[in-house]
C-alpha cells in the first residue's frame, strides 16, 4: 500500500540537499516542512531525446534507480498535502533547472509557484529570503538547458570519432567535450613550451658584506663562464663603495575576496587541497551555516556582513585597522559607481525582457563566513574543514581591514666592471592586514643595521659565491595554476572549473605525479681572500611536486582534436559560448540558436574530416611493430616472423611522440624492459606497472606496493598470460571498489562488497551493509550511492 500523506497547514519549502533541513525548519518555525530533492529528479542523457527539428526540445526522463524513484513518490506525496509550495534550490544555473523540473513533473505553476534564494545558512538569511520570494527565472532554465544540449552534441558526436581513430575502451572511452578538450589544450600547450624551452644556464651570484655577512645580491647574472671569472678576478682587488636610500614608505594592499576560482587556487597552493575536495569541503560547510554560497564569482559582501566584520575589527584591533575604502566592498554598490561613471543610461526599449529580479540584499557574495566572530570551527568539525574554513576567515577579515605600510631601504654596494650589488629589506610602519597572521619581522635587525653604515663607505667583501642556475624554464601547471587560466580564458564558470580539472584526470589524459628533475654536473665558484675556487658538484635541475603532466594518450587526443575539430574547441570559440551562454540567462539571446549553430559547426567538421580520408592513429617503427593505443593505453602492436597472430607489449612512460614520429627511437628504447630474466611488464593499471614474476610459490604479480598470486591460472605458460587476463582479475577482487567521499569507501570483503566509513577522528571504522542497493555498486553514479547511504545510514 502507498503511504498516505495527512493534510496539514504546511508550507513545503524545497532544497537540493537534506543536510539543510533540519536548520531551515528550526529558522522557519511550525508551520513549515523542509524536504530535499537531492539534486537532479530528470536527465537528458541521448540524442535522441532532443527533438533539433522542433528547436532542440528536450525530452527527459526521470533518473532511473531506486533513490531517485522513490525520491519522486516523497515529493508527489508531501506537494500534494501541502498548502503552499516555495523552492529553494541552489542560486545557480543547476538549482534554476531543478526549480523548474520539480513544477514540470507535479504540476506546478511555474508563473506563480514561489521560488526563493539564499546564500547563507542563517536564521536572517532564511527569513529574509522567505519575505523576498520570486518566481522562476526562465531566462536561467533556458542556458541551463542550452548548456546540457550543447555538451551532448559534442559529447555524442565527437567522442565516437575518437574511437573510430584513436581507440575505444569500453570501461573508460576517450571523450572529447566542449570545455574539457580545451582544458586539456591547456596542458597541451604548456608541455609544448616546456619542450621547446630547456632554459639558459645562468650564473647567480651573491657577495657576503658587513660584520653580520649579509647576502648582497649582484644585479647581473652572467651566462659566460670565462665572464664571471674575469668578474671575480677584478672583484678581488675592487674597491666596494656602500651607500643605501632613504627610507621609503611602501604600501601592500590587503587580499581580495574569495570568488570560487581564488579559493580554490589558494586552498590548492596553501593546503595542497585538490579544488574538487576543495568544493566538497566547501557544500560541507555552506550547508552547517558557515560560509556562504560557494559558487561564486562575485567580490563584494552584504552591508550588514560589513557593518559587523567593521565592529569585530574595532574591538579586536582598532577603529585604524578598518579598510578606508570598505564600503566599496559593499554588494552592488560597485557595479553601480561604474555604471553612474559611464553616465549611460538604457530606454525602456532597449532593455532586455527578464523575469523578476532578485532583491538587492539576494546578490550573491564573495566566499565568507556568516560570522565573523567565529575564528575556529567546532572541535567535532573534521580537520580539513578547519584548516579550509581558517583560510576563508582569515583572508575574508584581511580584505575588510586597512594596507599594511612599511618602511623600505635598498642598500647598494659597488661592483667591478660596472656592476653593483643590491639588497632591499624593510621595517613595519603599520602592520594593517597582515597583523591577523602576524607574518612579518616588527624588529630586523639589519634594516636598522644597515642605516648606521656611513654612505660612501669602502666595505671589503667576505666571500662573493656563484652558483650555477637553470634560468627561463617553463614549469609544468599545478591544479591551482590551471583553475586560474580556466578563468582567463572564458573556459567553463565557476561552478564547472573543480570538475574539469578532475575529468581531464580521470579520462587518464593528464596525471597529477612528481616530475624528475636531470643531474647535471655543475661549476660553481667562490672568491674568498683573493683565491679564486672551482668548485665542481652535482646538481637536479626541473624538480617538481604535485604537477599536472599531460599522459601520451592526452597528447594524441589533444592533436588529432587540434587538428580536425579547431574550430570547435579553440579557446575564443569556448570563450564565446560561454558568453552566450550568460546572454541567454540575461534574456539577451534566444537558447536553441546557438544549439543550431554548435551542431552546424561539428557536422561540417565531421564531414571535412571524413573527405580527408584520416586514418586510424598508428606511428610505425619497423615491419613489425607499430606504436597504437589500446584498450589499456599506449603499446607496441608485433607481428614478427614465426609468431602466429599479433601480440602486443607495453611502452615505456616516457617517450617524446615528436622523437618517436620522427624515428629517432630505437625499438629497445620504446619497449618496457622486463626488470629480470623472469618479470615481464605487461603494462600500467591506474597509473602503476603491473608485473608478471614467477616467484617460489609459482606465477604472481606486483602492482604498486600489491602482490597477488597467480594459482587461478593452473599450470598455463607465462607467455599465454595477458594484461587484460590480469586486469580482469584486479578489477573482480581488488579491495577497494569504489571511493564515495573522503569518509566513505566500498570494499570487498570475504561475503561481498560493504561500506566502509572511518573519518580522521575515529580510531577504528565502522562497516555497513549494502543490503537494499539495487544498482551496479561498480558502473552506477557515485552520487547514487553517497545519496543511498547518507539516506539510510545518516553519514557522509
Amino acid at each position: 500500500m502507498p503511504k498516505k500523506y495527512a493534510k496539514t497547514t504546511t508550507t513545503l519549502v524545497i532544497v537540493e540537499s537534506p543536510a539543510k533541513c533540519k536548520k531551515i525548519e528550526e529558522y522557519l518555525g511550525p508551520g513549515y516542512k523542509c524536504v530535499a530533492s537531492f539534486g537532479h529528479l530528470r536527465e537528458l542523457n541521448s540524442l535522441k531525446n532532443i527533438d533539433i527539428a522542433n528547436n532542440f526540445q528536450p525530452k527527459y526522463t526521470d533518473i532511473d534507480n531506486p533513490i531517485k524513484i522513490k525520491r519522486i513518490t516523497q515529493l508527489k506525496g508531501e506537494i500534494s498535502s501541502a498548502d503552499d509550495v516555495i523552492l529553494a534550490t541552489d542560486d545557480d544555473r543547476e538549482g534554476e533547472a531543478i526549480a523548474w523540473h520539480i513544477c514540470d513533473m507535479f504540476n506546478l505553476n511555474v508563473e506563480r509557484t514561489k521560488r526563493i534564494v539564499f546564500h547563507e545558512i542563517t536564521e536572517a538569511a532564511i527569513q529574509n529570503a522567505i519575505k523576498n520570494p520570486r518566481t522562476i527565472n526562465m531566462n536561467i532554465v533556458h542556458a541551463q538547458q542550452a548548456r546540457q544540449i550543447l555538451d551532448l552534441l559534442v559529447g555524442f558526436k565527437v567522442s565516437p570519432i575518437l574511437w573510430n581513430y584513436i581507440a575505444k575502451n569500453a570501461d573508460n572511452s576517450l571523450s572529447a567535450g566542449r570545455c574539457q578538450t580545451p582544458a586539456l589544450r591547456l596542458i597541451y600547450d604548456n608541455q609544448k613550451e616546456i619542450n621547446e624551452n630547456p632554459g639558459v644556464k645562468k650564473y647567480n651570484t651573491t657577495g657576503y658584506f658587513t660584520n653580520q655577512c649579509i647576502p648582497f645580491e649582484l644585479s647581473k647574472k652572467y651566462e659566460n663562464e670565462n665572464e664571471l671569472i674575469d668578474f671575480l678576478e677584478a672583484s678581488a682587488d675592487f674597491k666596494h663603495i656602500y651607500s643605501c636610500t632613504n627610507p621609503a614608505k611602501v604600501f601592500k594592499s590587503q587580499p581580495e575576496p574569495f570568488t570560487t576560482s581564488k579559493l580554490q587556487q589558494a586552498s590548492s597552493n596553501d593546503l595542497h587541497i585538490s579544488p574538487k575536495e576543495t568544493m566538497k569541503i566547501c557544500q560541507t560547510l555552506y550547508e552547517g551555516g558557515y560560509i556562504t554560497y560557494m559558487r561564486t564569482d562575485s567580490k563584494t559582501y552584504s552591508k550588514d556582513f560589513i557593518d559587523k566584520t567593521k565592529k569585530y575589527i574595532e574591538t579586536t584591533y582598532d577603529a585604524n585597522y578598518i579598510n578606508k575604502e570598505i564600503d566599496y566592498l559593499t554588494t552592488g554598490e560597485k557595479d553601480e559607481r561604474e555604471v553612474s561613471s559611464k553616465k549611460k543610461k538604457k530606454t525602456e526599449k532597449d532593455k532586455p525582457v527578464t523575469q523578476d529580479k532578485p532583491a538587492p540584499q539576494e546578490a550573491h557574495e564573495a566566499i565568507r563566513p556568516t560570522n565573523i566572530s567565529l575564528k575556529d570551527l567546532p572541535e567535532k568539525m573534521e580537520s580539513r574543514e578547519k584548516r579550509l574554513y581558517k583560510l576563508i576567515w582569515e583572508n575574508t577579515l584581511e580584505s575588510c581591514m586597512e594596507k599594511a605600510s612599511f618602511y623600505s631601504i635598498t642598500a647598494n654596494i659597488t661592483a667591478s666592471l660596472d656592476n653593483k650589488y643590491l639588497y632591499t629589506t624593510e621595517i613595519v610602519d603599520f602592520p594593517g592586514w597582515k597583523i591577523v597572521k602576524k607574518k612579518y619581522d616588527s624588529e630586523n635587525k639589519e634594516y636598522h643595521y644597515l642605516l648606521t653604515i656611513k654612505q660612501n663607505y669602502e666595505i671589503p667583501y667576505k666571500k662573493i659565491q656563484c652558483k650555477l642556475t637553470l634560468s627561463n624554464t617553463k614549469m609544468h601547471y599545478t591544479e591551482a595554476k590551471l583553475v586560474q587560466l580556466l578563468e582567463e580564458n572564458g573556459i567553463g564558470r565557476p561552478s564547472t572549473f573543480s570538475m574539469l580539472v578532475d575529468k581531464i584526470q580521470e579520462r587518464g589524459y593528464v596525471k597529477k605525479d612528481d616530475v624528475k628533475g636531470v643531474r647535471k654536473r655543475c661549476s660553481d665558484y667562490e672568491l674568498e681572500n683573493n683565491e679564486i675556487f672551482e668548485i665542481e658538484t652535482e646538481r637536479e635541475f626541473g624538480n617538481e611536486k604535485n604537477k599536472l603532466i599531460i599522459q601520451q594518450v592526452g597528447t594524441i587526443v589533444s592533436e588529432f582534436l587540434d587538428k580536425n575539430f579547431q574550430n570547435l574547441f579553440n579557446y575564443e570559440y569556448t570563450k564565446e559560448m560561454e558568453n552566450d551562454l550568460d546572454k541567454i540567462a540575461k534574456g539577451e539571446k534566444i537558447w536553441h540558436t546557438i544549439c543550431a549553430e554548435c551542431l552546424s559547426q561539428i557536422d561540417n567538421l565531421i564531414n571535412l574530416l571524413k573527405e580527408t580520408g584520416e586514418k586510424k592513429h598508428e606511428i610505425k617503427i619497423d615491419e613489425h611493430h607499430v606504436y597504437t593505443i589500446g584498450k589499456f593505453g599506449p603499446v607496441i602492436k608485433c607481428s614478427e616472423e614465426g609468431i602466429e597472430g599479433i601480440f602486443f607489449k607495453p611502452v615505456k612512460k616516457d617517450i617524446d611522440l615528436e622523437k618517436l614520429k620522427a624515428g629517432e627511437y630505437k625499438l629497445e628504447d620504446i619497449i618496457a624492459e622486463n626488470k629480470s630474466s623472469t618479470d615481464r611488464i605487461l603494462g600500467q593499471h591506474e597509473g602503476e606497472d603491473v608485473i608478471l614474476k614467477d616467484g617460489k610459490f609459482g606465477l604472481y604479480i606486483t602492482w604498486g606496493k600489491n602482490n597477488k598470486s597467480l594459482k587461478c591460472f593452473g599450470n598455463r605458460p607465462i607467455e599465454n598470460i595477458s594484461f587484460e587476463d590480469i586486469v580482469k582479475i584486479l578489477e573482480k577482487e581488488g579491495n577497494l571498489l569504489r571511493e564515495v567521499s573522503p569518509n566513505i569507501s566500498i570494499r570487498n570483503g570475504k561475503f561481498g562488497a560493504y561500506i566502509f566509513y572511518k573519518t580522521t577522528k575515529m580510531k577504528k571504522p565502522q562497516f555497513y551493509q549494502l543490503n537494499g542497493f539495487t544498482n551496479d555498486i561498480k558502473l552506477c553514479d557515485v552520487n547514487t550511492i553517497k545519496e543511498w547511504i547518507e539516506e539510510k545510514y545518516k553519514i557522509r
